[in-house]
């Protein structure tokens, strides 16, 4: 996927934007609950420094003043339990507005989360086909999955306790310094070593998981593929190579996890002997202090509380900041997809009618999908009438099928003109064009949903009536009837539990039931058999002059039956006129009937002679 290098925060600041004003309450909440985590050893110290020890070295008129308005320190001294139910309904608060922090972040993030999964969908619908016809499923699955939920995951839960051990350590650094400086620097000493440990490693797991994550993206790939083709799989025995190549990528996904988590024990290992060292700083510099009489015991508490209030915060910094490594790798591969161009949009597209009429022209066309390949379509000119039925017939890889990825506007021309009456292609509206040109391309697909939901996928407000009769000239209604569950029936994910020839005659219906003014089959009637093909023609001849029919074929029974044919190679029109003129005159389509006709006769003679 070549693009340039996305811009990884701006995705998260548009989205957090929407949302600002709950991720302000969920910062405030978290300013909040901090507050009153911090009164808990407050509250602690001044119990034994005013209250038990009433040590004449401290003095705080505030605290003073606050002691008196509750009974004086006797009173607390004979009533302890009121400093334990302070220290209760504190930590209740603070629990309360943690509570109201998870809320309020759970809110932002949920719905900042689906907003961007709907705009990556939406996203993916309008990117153009060349992006998709270079790009892995299984990626593009992985990306509007894993990644998606790696970050809603880095959203609802790290950034909070980013901005929540951030804000600790504005407000209970300050404090701690206005009640004894020296204390507070033994409090910290190991703080700076904690915060490199933690940054460097956040490199280190940030790379790691881009690597984690593609070669998970491979093995989802590898799964797709094989669910989506396993009859393929089966029918050629490649059970066991398949097997194979699963447990290359599998394996290789297992040693990348675990060289992550190998990475992942290293630091915290190592960040909890950082941190129980600085503790123990703490623990043995603050008693000396204490002994020497420059710290009172309840400041000595105090600070011990402090310390992991902070230091395991901080530790836990470092897990938050390599998921933020993850985070960055996903938002990067989301940013990755939206950076793609979408479809150039058509400015100031041409006035098109309800209903086209249906005429053709291809004006001095020149076409490649890649300039190294060299042009597909070479100088291609031809006029098809309104209601005209006319056969395209061609070798592999004459562009038969680029003429309708051209007139769909899959890809747009740079040389020569398109005319859809008279209008010129590239300057109509892509969605306008696509709802006037019915297509039936050569893989047929169906999803798995009931056969109505099929036939009316492309339009949905049809009546009961319209799809039978669609389902009728498809030559397919009757077969649906068989079914216990009639047009109600689920199929399989791309019609799996339908036969070739079933899949290619719903989606034949699919594209009748919409009725448009041009209707292309590219190769449709190549799984049914003749008698069949031969009710599904008569059934489009029924509506002849009322659509303008193309059939890209290689059956000579189909040109029989159109007004004209049209003969490509190396994308070039070779040859055109209708079947008893081309027939009769030699080249590529004159072979092709000599080819089918002398079968059906050997074949008929075999049948003779079998009889």
């Amino acid at each position: 996927m070549n693009t340039a290098k996305p811009h990884h925060h701006r995705i998260l600041v548009d989205l957090i934007r929407a949302k600002k004003y709950w991720y302000l309450a969920s910062i405030v909440a978290i300013g909040l609950a901090s507050f009153f985590a911090f009164l808990v050893p407050y509250i602690g110290k001044v119990v034994i420094d005013r209250i038990i020890a009433r040590d004449p070295l401290v003095k705080d008129d505030f605290t003073q003043s606050l002691i008196n308005m509750v009974g004086g320190a006797q009173y607390l001294a004979e009533h302890l339990w009121i400093a334990g139910a302070a220290i209760v309904a504190v930590t209740l608060i603070s629990g309360v507005f943690m509570f109201l922090k998870d809320y309020a972040s759970a809110e932002a993030c949920e719905d900042t989360v689906k907003n961007l999964r709907d705009q990556l969908y939406d996203h993916l619908h309008k990117l153009p086909n060349a992006f998709h016809s270079q790009s892995d499923s299984g990626d593009l699955l992985q990306r509007c999955t894993s990644d998606i939920d790696t970050l809603r995951e880095f959203l609802t839960t790290q950034v909070m306790n980013i901005g929540r051990t951030l804000v600790l350590v504005i407000t209970v650094i300050p404090l701690m310094l206005m009640q004894h400086v020296w204390l507070t620097l033994l409090s910290l000493v190991l703080v700076p070593v904690v915060l490199i440990f933690a940054f460097y490693f956040f490199e280190r797991v940030k790379e790691l998981f881009l690597q984690v994550d593609e070669a998970e993206g491979e093995l989802t790939t590898i799964v797709q593929e094989n669910l989506t083709g396993i009859r393929v799989v089966r029918a050629f025995a490649r059970q066991d190579f398949e097997n194979q190549k699963f447990d290359a990528k599998n394996t290789k996904y297992s040693e990348m996890n675990y060289s992550l988590i190998r990475l992942l024990a290293t630091f915290w290992s190592s960040s909890d002997l950082l941190c129980l060292a600085q503790s123990g700083i703490v623990l043995v510099g603050g008693a000396w202090m204490v002994s020497n009489g420059t710290v009172t015991m309840g400041t000595y508490f105090a600070f011990l509380t402090y310390t992991n209030m902070l230091i395991w915060p901080i530790r836990e910094l470092g897990k938050e900041l390599s998921e933020a490594g993850k985070a960055t790798v996903a938002i990067g591969r989301i940013q990755e997809i939206l950076n793609q161009s979408e479809e150039t949009t058509t400015e100031d597209p041409l006035a098109m009618p309800p209903r086209l009429q249906g005429q053709i022209q291809f004006d001095r066309v020149s076409f490649g999908f890649d300039s190294k390949l060299g042009p597909v379509l070479k100088d291609l000119s031809f006029h098809i009438n309104a209601g005209e039925t006319v056969a395209i017939v061609g070798p592999t890889g004459a562009g038969k099928s680029t003429i309708i990825q051209l007139l769909l506007r899959l890809y747009d021309y740079q040389q020569g003109s398109i005319q859809l009456d008279g209008l010129e292609l590239n300057r109509m509206d892509r969605q306008q064009v696509r709802q006037q040109v019915g297509t039936l391309l050569q893989e047929p697909f169906l999803f798995s949903r009931s056969l109505r939901d099929n036939i009316k996928f492309g339009r949905k407000q049809a009546s009961e009536e319209d799809m039978i009769a669609s389902s009728t000239a498809a030559s397919v209604h009757h077969t649906i009837q068989k079914f216990d569950q009639g047009y109600d029936t689920v199929i399989g994910e791309r019609g799996v539990s339908l036969s070739g020839g079933q899949c290619q005659r719903v989606t034949l219906s699919r594209t009748l039931l919409k009725e448009p003014p041009i209707l292309v089959l590219d190769d449709t009637l190549s799984a049914v058999d003749s008698e069949t093909e031969h009710k599904i023609l008569q059934a489009l001849h029924q509506k002849k002059g009322e659509q303008t029919l193309l059939i890209i074929t290689h059956r000579i029974s189909v040109c029989q039956q159109a007004d004209r044919v049209l003969v490509l190679q190396n994308g070039q029109l070779t040859q055109q006129g209708n079947h008893q003129q081309l027939s009769n005159t030699p080249g590529f389509y004159q072979r092709l009937w000599q080819i089918q006709a002398g079968q059906a006769q050997e074949f008929s003679q075999t049948l003779e002679q079998t009889a």
